[in-house]
């Protein structure tokens, strides 16, 4: 069960862990690469505090999971039946921001890495509000195209960087309406009859 601010929990959770792995490898701590949610155009601005050295993991896109959006939600009451809640997919792009080749490739290595490492993230990983939580996230790489990718880059307005896409699912946002009040299951009888074959 999460509330709205599940999707700003999944972004930090994602940053705490990254942080994490990059502060344990030596190679990043010197100098050190910090992790940002801002976008890679964002980050570009003089007005920014992130460093030009970082690595953006930026949310640029939310939608809706068909595969379980009709899931009935549990019944922890008797007489209540919870408003289902909205099931969406995360996408993520995740961009070293770094002028030096060398560079960029070894921090995106070390993120595909982490990620695959820790495909599915619950318990102890999640941050905020998933804290302590029974939600479990799936990292899925995306198979984007050049082109599919070289959009979202154009939506930036910004010329096309080396990056990769990830999503993640599913996170659901509860209802904040009250359950609705039924009568409560007392019995359950049930019964079965034959189907005869006409000749």
């Amino acid at each position: 069960m999460s509330n709205f601010t599940a999707i700003w929990a999944v972004s930090s959770t994602l940053q705490t862990l990254l942080s994490t792995q990059l502060r344990a490898d030596p190679r990043f701590t010197n100098p050190y690469v910090p992790v940002s949610l801002l976008s890679p155009k964002n980050i570009r601005e003089p007005e920014s505090v992130a460093s030009s050295s970082s690595v953006s993991i930026w949310l640029y896109r939310v939608t809706r999971n068909e595969h379980i959006l009709n899931t009935r939600p549990d019944r922890t009451i008797p007489n209540q039946v919870p408003r289902p809640p909205i099931p969406v997919n995360l996408y993520y792009l995740i961009t070293p921001m770094n002028e030096d080749p060398e560079a960029q490739q070894t921090v995106l290595g070390k993120v595909l890495q982490v990620f695959n490492d820790h495909a599915i993230l619950r318990g102890s990983d999640l941050q905020i509000s998933l804290s302590g939580s029974t939600e479990e996230l799936r990292l899925i790489l995306e198979t984007l195209t050049l082109e599919e990718l070289t959009r979202v880059w154009d939506a930036l307005q910004e010329p096309y960087q080396l990056s990769v896409s990830y999503l993640v699912q599913v996170v659901s946002i509860d209802s904040s309406n009250e359950p609705v009040v039924t009568s409560p299951v007392l019995t359950r009888n049930t019964t079965h009859s034959q189907i005869l074959k006409s000749q």
